[in-house]
Formats: structure tokens, sequence, C-alpha cells
């Protein structure tokens, strides 16, 4: 597809013999907000780990602004962010030594406001000199959503962001989505329920090994 920020062509990936899923073919284009939903086990989180390189699939390819992406991939910064279903982070960093590290590493000093604009919305001022394992779950994934939202990249994939979230930072989060999307960044996020705050652009199931599409 001409234009795409994120195009996935025909993946495949199993365990030996046993797919987990088969033939998964989507595109967004930048600007689009995505759903991903599916029954427990479907292979969600398989999947975006597969879209983040984070895991080689059998076969197919995935496509970031039109070019071949795997895990070897040198990416431009602020091409790609991805927030696992569990985040981790560097046990002997702060909340705050990890967003200098992420700023410096992707040269985006000029984002700085940005992410303490963000700590700021999602409760985490006043909490930066914590080390992550000090904080609760919904507050790590807090912190990993502010990391990954600072760099406004072309494509952002979330595994189950509103889960570990109270409503209140859920919409402050599908707040920010909405405001990624608008300035074009391609959004993909898993969710088990409805999003409060949020309309995709397009739905996708993942089931029975199978992705369907709607809009």
């Amino acid at each position: 597809m001409a234009g795409a920020a994120l195009e996935v062509r025909n993946l495949c990936f199993g365990y030996g013999d046993v797919p987990v899923w088969e033939d998964v073919s989507f595109s967004l284009a930048p600007g689009q907000v995505a759903f991903l939903t599916g029954p427990n086990g479907a292979g969600k989180s398989t999947l975006f780990r597969c879209l983040a390189g984070w895991l080689e699939p059998n076969e197919g390819e995935v496509l970031l602004a039109g070019k071949p992406f795997t895990g070897r991939s040198r990416l431009v910064p602020g091409t790609l962010a991805f927030v696992p279903d569990v985040p981790s982070f560097y046990d002997d960093l702060t909340a705050a030594e990890h967003i200098e590290l992420v700023l410096a590493a992707n040269r985006a000093e000029a984002a700085r406001p940005r992410a303490e604009r963000l700590l700021e919305r999602f409760g985490l001022t006043g909490h930066e000199s914590l080390l992550p394992s000090a904080y609760s779950r919904g507050m790590r994934e807090k912190l990993a959503l502010v990391l990954a939202l600072t760099l406004r990249p072309r494509v952002l994939l979330l595994d189950e962001p509103h889960g570990p979230l109270d409503r209140e930072a859920s919409l402050v989060l599908s707040e920010e989505l909405a405001a990624v999307a608008r300035e074009g960044s391609a959004v993909l996020l898993s969710c088990h329920h409805d999003v409060p705050g949020l309309v995709p652009d397009v739905t996708l199931s993942l089931r029975d090994a199978t992705l369907s599409q709607e809009r």
C-alpha cells in the first residue's frame, strides 16, 4: 500500500508444526488508529513482538514507511516505539534517568517539555527520582507510555496499554493517542474491552489463527 506507515504482508508464526497465526496481512496509514482484539491465547502479544522486531516470523514481512523491517534493521530515531504488555526497565536507573536516556538515544532534546507535560498528565510528577521497581504496576505502565509518547514515533505499538490503568488515566491515554494520530502517527493497540474516549479507524480481530479486519 503506497504511503503506508506500517504494512504487514502474509506474516506467519508458529512453534514447530503448531501455528500461532497464519497469513496475517494489514496496513495502517499515517494518522490511523487500529484496535487489535481477540481472546486470550490468540497470539496478539506474539504479533506485536514480531512487528517490533523482537521475534522473527516464520514467513512474511513487515514494512515501515515502505522499507522492510526486522530485528536486525537500523531505524531512524522516532520511527517506531513499542510498549509491551509488561514493560521492563533498567534496574539501576530512576524514572528521570530513563527519560534522559530516551531523549539522548533518540537525539530528542527538543521533546523534553513534552516529557515533562506527560509526566504531569499521568500523575508521575514528584515521583521521578524513584526506581521503576518502586512503582505500582499502573505507574510502571504510565512511565512506559510517557517514554513512548514523548518521541511521537511514526508507528506506535501498544500491547494492552489501558489494562493496568484506572479510568482517569485511561482517558488521559486515549486523549494522547488521539493527539499523536492527528500529528500523523499510526497507532496499533490491543484491547479486550471498550477503550474509553477513543474510536478506532480500523478494528483487527485475531482468532483461530487468522486475522480479520473491519473499518
